[in-house]
């Protein structure tokens, strides 16, 4: 019983444990391709499901002498895609703005490349951010009139979604946009389309409540240093 009563003390401790149905979409289309900012919120607000990328440290092989083979870190990366997918309204306008998001990168009628970046604008590559929502249990209390006992005072507990976690990637674009399969046995079933994204990297929002990346404070060779907003130094 002690076991599980730690269990349930940590778990009241966190706040409970999170949910995967708990998150929000927030993106910033590329400045140079000049996409519509109300199907951009539309875009968010319809984001079914995504893969929050992970991280991966890079290792190599060494051997000293007679030793056991060691595994040494030699760098980082930030592999694979991010998938999501998304409810498509009736227009498909959705659709229609993740293309014209590609054709910022890629002439389909003239067959040439965008410029990644011209002047400081970038032309194609745009940002994410992906947080993970909790519950906050907040209490409001409301004074509802009664004609036959007056004034009643009625208190009420509600769940606040607020951001717990979130992530800004960087370099941002939709690589792949998957076919669309009809069906007429899926009558009731709404239309949903696969986007892969590919990204440059991402880094921890460290104020999830104005979604502000400061960095993280990092030690070094015994200094402590923080890293600056944008950048990967002190």
């Amino acid at each position: 019983m002690g076991a599980i009563s730690n269990f349930q003390a940590q778990i009241s401790k966190a706040d409970g444990l999170a949910r995967i149905a708990r998150y929000r979409v927030l993106l910033t289309p590329p400045a140079g391709a000049n996409l519509p900012k109300e199907q951009t919120e539309t875009l968010g607000l319809f984001c079914s499901s995504i893969t929050m990328p992970g991280h991966d440290l890079q290792t190599s092989t060494v051997k000293h002498g007679t030793e056991i083979n060691r595994e040494m870190v030699v760098g980082h990366g930030y592999e694979g895609t991010i998938e999501a997918t998304f409810y498509l309204d009736q227009e498909l306008d959705l659709k229609t703005y993740l293309d014209n998001w590609q054709e910022a990168a890629v002439s389909t009628t003239r067959n040439t490349v965008s410029y990644y970046e011209v002047d400081g604008v970038k032309q194609y590559v745009g940002s994410m951010q992906i947080f993970q929502l909790g519950s906050k249990s907040t209490g409001q209390t409301r004074f509802e009139f009664n004609s036959n006992t007056g004034f009643n005072l009625n208190k009420k507990m509600h769940a606040e979604a607020e951001r717990v976690y979130g992530i800004e990637v960087e370099e941002v674009f939709p690589t792949t946009i998957a076919p669309i399969e009809y069906a007429y046995a899926t009558v009731d079933e709404v239309a949903l389309l696969t986007v892969s994204f590919q990204y440059r990297k991402w880094t921890e929002i460290i104020d999830t409540s104005i979604g502000n990346t400061t960095g993280r404070t990092e030690t070094f060779m015994g200094y402590v240093t923080e890293r600056l907003p944008g950048t990967g130094v002190g």
